[in-house]
């Protein structure tokens, strides 16, 4: 189907939106008719297609090796689906353990560690999980009984008798898989030794010291094979006595750690040696992590306010609320939310559900929690939902932030009872960590994780030390969202007057099926789906316009962090936070089929493995950040304008969204001057009536959705004034990076990246102020094809201009209003201001701007690499020239050179030349444009020509040949890229006819980085297949997505290397994929490490290697057994057949144009 921009999505799904239900029903029907007419125009399309391949067919006595491979496959998904079952049995075991722990119900605790040790038993194998539950379940029984010791008329109870002869009967059965379990069954030991001596002597005395004599051989065997390190959560007196448990009954205790060497190893040893050792003193810059300004006790009291914030689930920012003339202010929105009772009325409705729901996961879960307090926190997810300012909220996003509070109170509950401190034993930890920010010599010599660890270990804590049990069984959650949800509908209304002016309450909140054009991620395709939403009542919205909130509420685990985050460990664990884990990999609703971070992590063969992809991940978050002021103040003055249309201009330029209300909705009296009274809804003025009326819609959706993503962002501005920031990064699952907050991050648009500087700052030094002036100059998009030395003369052209931008932002000659990037540029002129009025030498300014450097279509300078292509690498800047090279004006040129040699004869001699009737003049650059920014993300001919004909109706080129000019085009530019990028386009090609022979063999594509992250493509589907249920290929998605995912994956390697050389040499340095930030002293040495990582990562045999993974992952023994015609064919289509270029991948060294 048809590719939309993100702008008609978003315009299509809220015009459905704000439609009445019947017409999105036939809005959804139009659309599936469009559909089906797109597919059919796609097919015309590929009937055209130059460029045909043979499909190949399976020999005969094929069907053998085919059901032993679907028979391999599916006990592949049988033992996924059994790991996803034992997840959620486990998850449901952990609820029942939480609540009897926090219900002290000792005797129930005892019965839930017998029923898991009798599975374990039974199924003969003892996991990790059953490790962790079973060592945790024996730490809440010793807590229990440690308690109970420090009262004597309690410690002869019946229930400690009774969890001492379960606890005695449970040890032969006990398989000490792990080393938690051992430390927890030790510790337990020892505090029924000690409680058997302090108990009163009575009947079972006796049979206690029996027991307790039985088990101490045992004990004395399972302390030789126990380390003192473990992932539990153990108290200054447990690890005492651990250490005397251990020197009392071994002198030989074993220890698990690695020594620092390993910890500090890569593989991949060709590509990674050179980051192996400590750069030399003498070439080190210094650590870019440490603020001067930042003492080691302010980061102290910095972290103990951070622990606070990740203990709640939100942050509470105050409202940027426009200056507006009038009355005095109104009650503000919380205010009358809370005049309407909302809060008794839902405490009310959870005291009878409670009550009526005997087995329901909330009267569970309200022994716990009590209602008042679970109210309060339904109350807070309600002002969140409600301070958006949407009409719509996804259901699932609702019902997931509805129960996050109710359950990490819980949790909170839970660790109380094991006597997990988080905060003491973090913020001792911390204290020894922050030293890497402060300390020049430990930055020089470890990574982040390296220090980590070793902070870590120094205190006896496991790097990858978690409160155990975050997560509940998603029934509950589902359970309990469900309970939650009636309760808000049900309890939540608010006073409305009908037309007569008498008030009457109406519900607040209501569930509604709304129809949402999805856009695919991979192909060129939309559908059409039903999604379930909480409806806001648009009234209660227009209330909320009068009545602002004080407060705009984020969750806080979409922030960034006012401290350094939490390193990522091995296999990509451990951060960002330091009290709650979130996955490395972004798991995406649409790669529902596969948990990716789990097939990631089952991929890697070695800790070592990946580590450098971790360590990348660490520095990018590691660096502090903070808020640009002066551009902020700007922002707020342009934001202040959005409710006046006639600034629309200004406001157009600067992406600033006008309000929703500035647009008037029609009425249909007004629409037709009352003289019209229409019988039905076919008459032509209604008609035109509805249309208006449905454009008016979609525009005040939009700007709304537009209006308070902007306000969003200001109002977190303004919240972290004057505070340095810092933003955890993770990944998706082709290694490509992303600041995990979503609302304000450098990795956002021209408003976002003006908004944000260093917080270190650094002098100018001697070439810092030429950097300054020509990214100045860069960032105007006006001398993209000039050399560096007509942009320098530009910039002191241009100088007086900069400054009068930069004093007179509003009011001035307006120079930064033509930029491509205006908000950007403006903050650039403000830093050239700043140096230029220092009072001491120029060189001393320091300067806290980030300087850009900018790859040359990126994915073709990747491709051209990979094929050595010289005339291709010579258009994307691989070899040196004196002016940048354009491959978008090369390829419009290759393109018209053969419309003219069409134009004379040939096949195509009759559309060439009716297309130069109306487009006379050579073929724009304009038009092929983004067909070949697009090419290296797999742009189908169908897609190419869509893109191509919009830009001909953008030269009023719009007839009924149109379609055609565009398929012409297209075909051309596809060609031109061919002679330009012949081993690379053929290199694609392969890449495309090995993902499709993969998904022949009924497989995902996958493959290794040369940082050595596993990545498999999550496009799959369950199928049947041969009477066997197994996870089938989307072939498609699969052959159109592998070669720009590889491409990918290779850019992201290359940035992660250029970060961990600047690292290694004390140069601060943040990126946007190809887009590589660091301060204006250090542009020239980052541009050479840019250039040297660049060389060093195609140095490496890329293509060969993966040829041979191909044959050696995909050609196993079930494949082999295929007949020999058949292997034949695979294996020939696997093994790499495309020569090479000349380009020698050294002459990137010398390209000033290769990154500028």
């Amino acid at each position: 189907m048809f590719r939309l921009s993100s702008a008609q999505v978003l315009a299509q799904r809220n015009i459905l939106r704000g439609l009445p239900p019947n017409l999105q029903h036939a809005c959804c029907r139009h659309l599936s008719i469009l559909s089906s007419a797109v597919e059919n125009a796609e097919k015309a399309m590929k009937t055209i297609n130059p460029i045909q391949r043979k499909r190949w067919k399976y020999g005969k006595n094929s069907e053998a090796w085919r059901a032993a491979l679907i028979a391999d496959l599916e006990k592949e998904l049988k033992a996924e689906n059994k790991r996803h079952s034992t997840i959620h049995t486990n998850c449901a075991q952990q609820s029942q353990l939480i609540r009897y722990a926090v219900l002290n119900d000792l005797p129930s605790v005892i019965s839930v560690i017998q029923q898991r040790v009798r599975t374990s038993n039974r199924k003969r194998s003892v996991t990790s999980d059953d490790d962790q539950f079973i060592a945790v379940g024996l730490m809440v029984v010793h807590r229990s009984v440690v308690r109970t010791m420090k009262i004597e008329e309690e410690r002869n109870s019946a229930d400690i008798l009774a969890a001492f002869f379960a606890y005695s009967n449970m040890w032969e059965r006990i398989h000490f898989f792990g080393n938690d379990m051992k430390v927890a069954s030790l510790l337990l030991y020892d505090t029924f030794d000690r409680w058997a001596r302090l108990r009163n002597n009575d009947n079972f005395s006796d049979e206690i010291e029996h027991r307790l004599n039985a088990l101490e051989n045992d004990v004395a065997q399972l302390v030789k094979r126990t380390s003192s390190e473990s992932l539990l959560w153990l108290t200054s007196s447990d690890k005492q006595r651990l250490a005397e448990l251990l020197q009392q009954y071994s002198t030989n205790s074993k220890g698990t750690r690695r020594p620092p060497e390993e910890e500090a190893s890569y593989e991949n040893k060709r590509l990674l040696h050179y980051f192996q050792k400590p750069i030399l003193k003498e070439s080190y810059h210094g650590n870019q992590f440490q603020l001067f300004n930042t003492s080691e006790e302010s980061y102290m009291k910095k972290f103990r306010d951070h622990i606070g914030t990740e203990r709640v689930s939100w942050l509470y920012a105050a409202n940027y609320v426009q200056a507006e003339d009038g009355p005095p202010a109104k009650k503000c929105a919380e205010e009358l939310i809370d005049s309407w009772g909302w809060f008794a009325a839902i405490r009310n409705s959870l005291e009878r559900l409670r009550l009526e729901r005997k087995q329901s996961p909330l009267r569970l879960i309200a022994h716990v929690v009590p209602p008042t307090e679970m109210a309060k926190m339904i109350l807070g997810t309600i002002k969140t939902v409600c301070s958006q300012g949407q009409h719509l909220i996804p259901l699932t996003s609702f019902q997931y932030d509805l129960v996050t509070p109710v359950l990490r109170s819980v949790n909170a509950k839970f660790n109380k009872i094991l006597e997990i401190d988080e905060s003491n034993v973090w913020t001792s930890v911390f204290r020894s960590y922050i030293r890497i920010f402060c300390d020049e010599e430990i930055s020089r010599l470890y990574t982040h994780r390296e220090w980590w660890v070793k902070c870590c270990r120094d205190f006896g804590i496991h790097p990858l030390a978690q409160a155990p049990f975050e997560d509940l069984h998603f029934e509950a959650k589902n359970q309990l969202s469900t309970s939650l949800q009636e309760i808000i509908l049900k309890s939540c209304q608010f006073p409305v007057k009908n037309n007569h002016g008498v008030e009457h309450a109406v519900d607040a909140f209501s569930i509604r099926n709304v129809a949402i054009e999805e856009e695919s991620r991979i192909t060129e395709d939309s559908r059409v789906t039903l999604s379930r939403m909480l409806a806001i009542n648009t009234k209660l919205i227009e209330l909320f316009d009068e009545h602002p909130f004080r407060y705009i509420v984020f969750p806080t685990h979409q922030l960034p962090m006012t401290v350094p985050p939490r390193p990522w460990c091995d296999g990509g664990q451990g951060g960002p936070e330091y009290t709650r884990s979130t996955p490395v990999l972004r798991n995406l609703a649409e790669y529902k089929h596969i948990d990716i971070n789990s097939q990631m992590q089952r991929r890697l063969k070695s800790p070592a493995q990946a580590r450098p992809v971790f360590d990348a991940l660490n520095q990018l978050g590691s660096t502090p950040w903070i808020i640009n002021e002066p551009m902020l103040n700007v922002l707020c003055q342009i934001f202040d304008m959005s409710s006046d249309v006639s600034k629309n201009k200004l406001l157009d330029i600067l992406s600033v969204p006008l309000r929703a209300d500035t647009v008037k909705v029609p009425e249909f009296k007004d629409f037709s001057g009352g003289d019209w009274q229409s019988n039905g809804t076919d008459g032509h003025p209604y008609a035109g009536y509805i249309t208006k009326k449905a454009e008016a819609i979609k525009k005040k959706n939009e700007l709304n959705s537009l209006w308070y993503w902007m306000k969003y962002r200001i109002v977190l501005a303004n919240h972290f004034r004057k505070k340095t920031l810092y933003f955890p990064h993770n990944m998706d699952f082709r290694g490509r990076v992303y600041p995990i907050s979503p609302y304000l991050s450098h990795m956002g648009d021209d408003v976002n990246r003006c908004l944000l500087k260093f917080a270190k700052g650094k002098p100018l030094g001697d070439r810092g102020f030429y950097w300054l002036k020509l990214h100045c100059i860069n960032l105007t998009g006006k001398m993209k094809r000039s050399s560096i030395a007509d942009r320098l003369t530009e910039a002191d052209r241009a100088l007086d201009d900069m400054i009068d931008s930069a004093n007179n932002p509003l009011s001035g000659c307006g120079w930064w209003l033509k930029s491509e990037e205006p908000w950007q540029t403006l903050a650039a002129c403000m830093e050239l201001r700043d140096a230029l009025a220092y009072p001491g030498k120029l060189e001393d300014f320091v300067s806290h701007l980030a300087v850009h450097q900018d790859g040359s279509c990126n994915g073709l300078q990747h491709y051209a690499a990979l094929g050595r292509d010289e005339e291709g690498g010579r258009e994307v800047n691989l070899l040196s020239s004196p002016t940048p090279n354009d491959v978008y004006s090369s390829v419009a040129a290759r393109v018209e050179q053969k419309r003219v040699q069409d134009e004379k004869s040939g096949p195509d001699m009759e559309i060439a030349r009716r297309l130069r009737e109306v487009l006379p003049q050579p073929v724009p650059r304009k038009v092929i444009k983004q067909t070949v920014m697009t090419t290296v993300y797999g742009v189908t001919l169908y897609g190419a020509a869509l893109q191509i004909k919009r830009q001909l109706k953008a030269l009023d080129i719009d007839n009924e040949l149109t379609a055609r000019f565009a398929q012409y085009l297209t075909h051309k530019t596809f060609a031109s890229l061919h002679d330009a990028f012949t081993c690379s386009m053929k290199l694609k090609d392969w890449f495309r006819d090995c993902a499709k022979g993969v998904s022949d063999l009924l497989q995902t594509m996958e493959w290794v980085t040369p940082l050595g992250l596993p990545v498999v493509q999550p496009y799959v589907i369950a199928k049947e297949k041969q009477g066997r249920i197994i996870h089938v290929p989307v072939s498609t998605k699969q052959v159109g997505a592998f070669p720009p995912n590889l491409i990918h994956s290779l850019d992201s390697c290359h940035m992660m290397l250029t970060s961990l050389d600047c690292s290694r040499r004390g140069i601060t340095f943040a990126a946007v994929h190809d887009c590589f930030w660091t301060h204006a002293c250090s542009v020239d040495e980052m541009s050479r490490v840019c250039r040297e990582q660049f060389v060093r990562l195609h140095s490496e045999p890329i293509v060969e290697q993966y040829s041979k993974w191909l044959h050696s992952h995909y050609l196993g023994p079930c494949v082999e057994q295929m007949p020999a015609e058949d292997l034949a064919h695979f294996k020939k289509l696997f093994t790499l057949h495309v020569q090479p270029g000349s380009l020698d991948i050294n002459d990137v060294r010398d390209s000033v144009y290769f990154f500028s």
